[in-house]
């Protein structure tokens, strides 16, 4: 049985946890309205479907480690000339605040909550929990490392039923060799979108991660043609051999 290790590297961070659904509870809502009530029943319930059970405990939720509302992000890409400031030319573009993501930047306009999730590094500096990762995309750091199986690969998705509006979670697929090497780059991050101003809160579920096999990538699938035997039902089998045409017979032998 492959086995997924998780390990804080910070006081403030949540580790994930294995979702699990409340049958026992769904079910007694659901005798309480057959007890008291006249007309109505909850005639069906998602828990008593397994494939809904299995869908709800899929992986590990992901819980937001602060308290704090966050807003949509407008950004752009810029390339800084050498003999430039980036901070000049942040200026010069009104304002814009700058983040460098590899050799080019990212500009913003007001994102000052962004700075909300700055926290105290084990050396004592800062580190930004928020960065801004092009495309309205925010990098978010979770503030936990993760360790997978060797040639496994771990997937980022929105939960089976998203619980805030406002806040997508493009889905991800970081193979096992990166997923391992993020406890040395600040631990494990995701990315979200916001559409417009949200409010988050402490333990509040933001995404779900999946162990995904190899298999699950490599898959292939074959569409299969059915014949027209395996199209056509019995009768209208029957009907058409009635009226086709007798095949000739065979030339008599002459003597």
């Amino acid at each position: 049985m492959a086995e997924v290790t998780f390990h804080p590297l910070h006081p403030w961070a949540l580790l994930p946890e294995k979702p699990k659904a409340d049958r026992a509870g769904a079910r007694a809502e659901r005798d309480a309205y057959q007890d008291s009530f006249r007309y109505l029943r909850i005639p069906r319930l998602p828990a008593d479907c397994p494939p809904w059970v299995l869908g709800q405990e899929l992986g590990w939720s992901l819980r937001s480690p602060l308290t704090l509302t966050m807003r949509p992000l407008e950004d752009i890409g810029l390339a800084v000339p050498d003999a430039e400031d980036p901070q000049q030319v942040g200026r010069r573009l009104g304002g814009q605040r700058m983040f460098q993501r590899g050799k080019d930047w990212i500009a913003t306009g007001d994102a000052s909550w962004l700075h909300l999730g700055d926290y105290r590094t084990p050396t004592g500096g800062w580190e930004g929990m928020f960065i801004p990762n092009g495309q309205g995309t925010v990098e978010w750091r979770l503030g936990f490392a993760a360790q997978i199986p060797p040639g496994t690969f771990l997937m980022v998705m929105p939960p089976p039923t998203p619980c805030v509006p406002g806040l997508g979670v493009p889905v991800g697929v970081i193979p096992a060799k990166a997923v391992n090497a993020m406890a040395d780059r600040g631990g494990m991050s995701i990315a979200v979108q916001i559409d417009h101003p949200v409010p988050i809160h402490r333990r509040q579920e933001i995404a779900r991660i999946v162990l995904l096999h190899p298999d699950s990538l490599r898959a292939t699938a074959h569409n299969s043609t059915p014949t027209a035997s395996a199209t056509t039902p019995p009768r209208a089998a029957a009907a058409e051999a009635h009226d086709a045409p007798e095949a000739p017979h065979a030339a008599e032998e002459t003597r």
